[in-house]
């Protein structure tokens, strides 16, 4: 089951994870997702693409990065406001109707609620990072000062996220 949870953490689509444990009994799936999960979150909040208040992160790292039902609802919606490209829209649509089947429409529309706010502090990171310009960008990848203040503007983004 190990490798399966490993393989099921380094994909970003969460709800693609049952397309790819065919062969597996319901059992073995389960316990693969339970072991996936806290390695998904630790590797998507260290790439910097999940979209959560930083005392929620916090929360999650002393949590060995086992979300509660709370920070569920706010990692799909960082998943919601994640979603890019030409087959978003479709990707919307059956991460909605998963979330509608597994947990029913008042967790649903928790979860939209909350994608807006994930949205935002997404544009903005995406806006500050493409107004720097590729010498600032070398100047933060590269020195701990404009590092240092590339991170404080990230959490000051991720810090417009509601925290509950």
């Amino acid at each position: 089951m190990e490798t399966l949870a490993r393989r099921l953490a380094a994909i970003d689509e969460l709800e693609t994870w049952k397309l790819h444990c065919h062969g597996y009994s319901a059992q073995d799936k389960q316990s693969a997702f339970e072991c996936a999960q806290p390695l998904w979150v630790k590797r998507k909040v260290s790439e910097g693409t999940l979209y959560l208040h930083p005392d929620v992160i916090a929360e999650l790292r002393g949590q060995h990065w086992v979300p509660n039902d709370l920070q569920k609802r706010m990692i799909w919606a960082s998943v919601l406001a994640s979603a890019e490209g030409t087959t978003s829209r479709e990707r919307f649509k059956t991460i909605k109707t998963c979330i509608l089947k597994k947990y029913g429409r008042d967790w649903w529309e928790d979860v939209y609620r909350r994608q807006k706010h994930a949205f935002a502090a997404k544009e903005r990171i995406r806006k500050q990072s493409a107004s720097n310009g590729p010498v600032v960008n070398m100047l933060i990848a590269n020195t701990l000062l404009f590092g240092e203040a590339a991170r404080d503007q990230v959490k000051a983004a991720l810090s417009m996220i509601p925290k509950d």
